[in-house]
């Protein structure tokens, strides 16, 4: 189907977006280090049973060698270090400046993909992505003095990690299209992507000094509830989508759509959360949608 590599990027910043305010809720309840340990644990085991009723075998054995190490990297690069530096700045910085940040993810991938794919940005092609990321610095720039700065760590701190979380974010895709050239189907890519990470912050957490304030997921209902909710939206269905469109398109095209994430984020955040949506979150949304629109028509 034509665009379908598109179609399903718009799909993956829905469930983004959606997942974002899930976890926000939760991650105000948990801490955002525990809610990372227990989110990539329920994806994993999500689409493990997923897997064994698709292909009667919870683990990809069909997998080679090669995609297992480029989609562990992958895994890695964007959740294990990636996510966990974007958590950091997400507390530090507040959500409108760290997600900002996040969206340099594009321009990462898009570097990353003419060094290691030989992809060549067309015209229109950069002209969408700088439609969308100005969309997206329209929306998110005014936002970030609304937050409250956290004293877990410097401003300068935050900028750094969510630099660092886009440069993640951006390795992840490209390894991850890697990774998935020898005809591996996304949802295998997924787990192994999810699992490697999983196994890395859990094995961390062995060494990590305990850490106080924390809630518990298992005595708390509503954590527990947004966070199974944000893994299904975000780690599982999410990721699963992110790698069909890595499949199907340009990885510099399909991340600047996986961008929209945040708009997406603050129209539910909007009618959940109370937030406000201005003139501003209006008008750089218009130009968010041009900047897709423009992907569209390469």
């Amino acid at each position: 189907m034509r665009f379908a590599g598109e179609i399903a990027a718009v799909a993956t910043a829905a469930c983004w977006g959606t997942a974002a305010n899930f976890f926000v809720t939760a991650g105000r309840r948990l801490g955002s280090v525990q809610l990372n340990r227990i989110r990539l644990l329920v994806a994993g085991v999500l689409l493990a049973a997923t897997l064994w009723l698709v292909r009667g075998s919870p683990w990809p054995v069909w997998a080679s060698q090669t995609q297992f190490l480029l989609l562990g990297a992958s895994g890695l690069a964007g959740f294990a270090i990636g996510d966990s530096l974007y958590f950091r700045a997400l507390v530090i910085l507040g959500a409108g400046r760290a997600v900002l940040l996040l969206s340099l993810a594009p321009l990462c991938t898009a570097i990353f993909a003419r060094w290691w794919l030989g992809e060549t940005l067309g015209f229109r092609v950069a002209l969408g992505m700088g439609l969308t990321l100005a969309g997206l610095a329209t929306v998110l720039y005014g936002r970030g003095n609304e937050t409250p700065r956290h004293a877990e760590g410097s401003a300068a701190m935050g900028v750094v990690c969510g630099v660092l979380a886009s440069i993640g974010a951006g390795a992840g895709y490209v390894l991850s299209k890697l990774g998935l050239q020898g005809g591996l189907d996304p949802l295998s890519g997924t787990l192994i992507r999810v699992a490697t990470a999983g196994a890395a912050v859990w094995l961390l957490a062995l060494f990590e000094p305990r850490r106080e304030g924390g809630g518990n997921v298992l005595r708390d209902r509503v954590a527990l509830g947004t966070t199974l909710g944000g893994s299904i939206a975000g780690p599982f269905l999410g990721v699963t989508l992110s790698l069909f469109a890595l499949q199907h398109t340009s990885a510099a095209v399909a991340s600047s759509i996986f961008a929209c994430a945040p708009l997406v984020a603050l129209v539910i955040g909007a009618r959940f959360h109370r937030e406000p949506l201005t003139l501003r979150t209006v008008s750089g949304t218009l130009v968010t949608l041009a900047g897709v629109l423009a992907l569209f028509s390469r």
